[in-house]
């Protein structure tokens, strides 16, 4: 019965009870406030209980006086009418207040609520049996296809068959199991369960849960889905453990879908269709675009996306390859497309001409292709190329189609340079320092140049700057380089196929120029003295031959001369 029916029903009762009771209440007040008969057969009037007893005077009016019967009837006319009054009054206030709960049940109650389940729009070939149990609840077992739904609700359910617990509120779906709510979530699965009082459902086997606002599709083995219910559960929660997937649906502004987001973790949690969790070895594929973390947490609403514990992040672009690692990652879209990047904490960054590494790493894209990059945050900040290594308290990196063209250090910045092993072989590295170092790099193709790396070509220091020089001798790479050292205000360092061509210092300019010499103890100029030595030729020494016996015949033994005799 429904609640209006019942409201008026209950209105309706109210009325005839209390009409009922105020007849009642004026029979009994003129049984007893009216007259009564005495032993002698005359009516004599019942004494006030509420005025004090008198002693009955007999020299006054006898019993049966007319005068006094009238005033009597008066008194309890009087009564009577209020009585009834009071009634009256009683009566409509209880119609007012039966016509407010009225009032209040014709108000419609929110749409979510703990279910009454109907199957009402099932097939006419559903069979049904109903089992009434000894506490007057039943179980009730429905084959052959049904389709039901909740009272009073939009949602729907079907199945090839149903198990329904009415004491403890529980529905036993199997087979083609699914349950749809408009404008909210599709599910489908083998098997199910549902908590009616709960709003809790529990499916089980090959489950898919469309979410119908944002496409968002959920597959795995199981998932839980708790319902939106009134003063519990404000918002709906699903549940997908057992290394589920997810396909995120990205539309442009114009609605139309693009490559969707592949997410795949050992257990997923998603909020309202707004925000979703995951745990266990998180892989997000996104284009050219993946990602790995312990956890991860993606906002559809504001397009950020959080990697947590050994975050990493690479770009499979075979052009530009992108590698980025941190502890924790943000990753922030707008029109879902890439804008922005951060590693916090351990931040690594690569690609084929620069590795950074900061505590923070900020990496900004446009048309999404890396464009510039910001290294900062507590202790130094690291840049490496392929000839170069720059330290600094912060360093900023421009990088135009992403190759490297600008290099900004601030912060005690120094910048050391490799040497050219072809003309030196040195252990120490040319340096350059200052308040603030920034380096020019050339990546366009040279001909002639088969590096395929960004070269620098010039750098500025500035502030308590100083530079650190190797010049290659005439000997060659064997040779002992010159050094050069100078500084000043501030310094810049021209470069030409990676050698520096020349160096201009301006304001408070000093520096030293040495060369090397030989030392005769040192092994240098010993190697030297080996090496004159070894250019010396001289007359080869002739090989003895043995000497040859009378007859012309060679023996081994040698004939020597006899001693002289002594004179006597």
């Amino acid at each position: 019965m429904r609640s209006t029916s019942f409201a008026s029903s209950y209105v309706r009762r109210r009325s005839v009870l209390r009409l009922s009771t105020l007849c009642i209440v004026v029979w009994l007040a003129g049984c007893i406030g009216g007259r009564q008969r005495g032993p002698n057969g005359t009516v004599a009037s019942r004494p006030d209980s509420g005025a004090p007893a008198r002693k009955r005077d007999t020299t006054k009016a006898p019993v049966n006086d007319p005068a006094r019967l009238a005033t009597d009837s008066a008194k309890l006319a009087a009564r009577a009418d209020s009585a009834v009054k009071a009634a009256a009054a009683d009566l409509v206030a209880a119609a007012k207040k039966d016509s407010t709960i009225a009032k209040a049940a014709k108000k419609p109650e929110p749409a979510t609520k703990p279910c009454l389940f109907d199957t009402d729009e099932s097939p006419q070939d559903t069979r049904m049996t109903s089992l009434r149990l000894p506490d007057s609840t039943r179980i009730t077992f429905i084959g052959g296809g049904f389709v039901g739904h909740c009272r009073g609700e939009k949602n729907r359910i079907s199945a090839d068959s149903l198990e329904q617990y009415q004491a403890s509120g529980i529905l036993n779906l199997f087979g083609n199991v699914q349950y749809d709510e408009p404008k909210k979530l599709h599910m489908e699965s083998l098997r199910a369960t549902y908590f009616l009082r709960e709003g809790r459902i529990i499916a089980d086997g090959n489950v898919v849960a469309t979410q119908v606002a944002s496409g968002s599709r959920f597959m795995g083995p199981s998932m839980e889905y708790l319902r939106p219910m009134p003063n519990t559960r404000p918002t709906s929660r699903l549940t997908a453990p057992g290394r589920p997937s997810l396909e995120i649906i990205e539309k442009d502004s114009s609605g139309k879908p693009g490559t969707p987001i592949a997410v795949l973790a050992t257990t997923m949690v998603d909020v309202a269709d707004s925000v979703v969790f995951a745990w266990g070895d998180v892989r997000i594929n996104r284009t050219t675009l993946l990602g790995e973390s312990d956890s991860a947490s993606f906002n559809k609403l504001t397009e950020l996306a959080r990697l947590i514990r050994g975050a990493r992040i690479t770009n499979r672009d075979k052009d530009q390859p992108f590698r980025m690692a941190g502890d924790t990652i943000d990753i922030f879209s707008k029109d879902k497309k890439l804008e922005r990047v951060v590693a916090l904490h351990n931040g690594n960054a690569s690609n084929n001409d620069v590795v950074m590494q900061a505590e923070v790493l900020d990496m900004r894209f446009k048309d999404q292709k890396l464009d510039r990059a910001y290294a900062s945050g507590k202790g130094r900040a690291k840049a490496t190329t392929t000839t170069q290594e720059l330290t600094a308290d912060s360093i900023a990196i421009r990088l135009p189609e992403q190759k490297v063209r600008q290099v900004t250090a601030v912060g005690k910045a120094i910048a050391f340079s490799k040497t050219d092993t072809s003309k030196i072989r040195s252990d120490d590295r040319d340096f350059l320092a200052g308040d603030t170092v920034i380096s020019w790099f050339d990546s366009m193709a040279v001909k002639g140049d088969t590096s395929s790396n960004a070269r620098v070509t010039e750098i500025h220091a500035g502030g308590n700057a100083s530079a650190f020089q190797q010049i290659a001798a005439k000997e060659g790479p064997k040779g002992r380089p010159s050094i050069s050292y100078n500084r000043g205000k501030y310094l810049q360092v021209v470069f030409d196929s990676g050698q520096v061509r020349y160096l201009s210092i301006d304001s408070q300019a000093s520096g030293v120029y040495q060369e090397p010499f030989l030392d005769s103890l040192s092994d240098s100029a010993k190697k030297a003295k080996a090496a004159a030595g070894a250019k010396t030729t001289r007359p080869p020494t002739p090989t003895p031959k043995p000497p040859v016996r009378k007859g012309g015949e060679s023996s081994d033994s040698i004939d020597l001369p006899s001693a002289p005799r002594r004179r006597q």
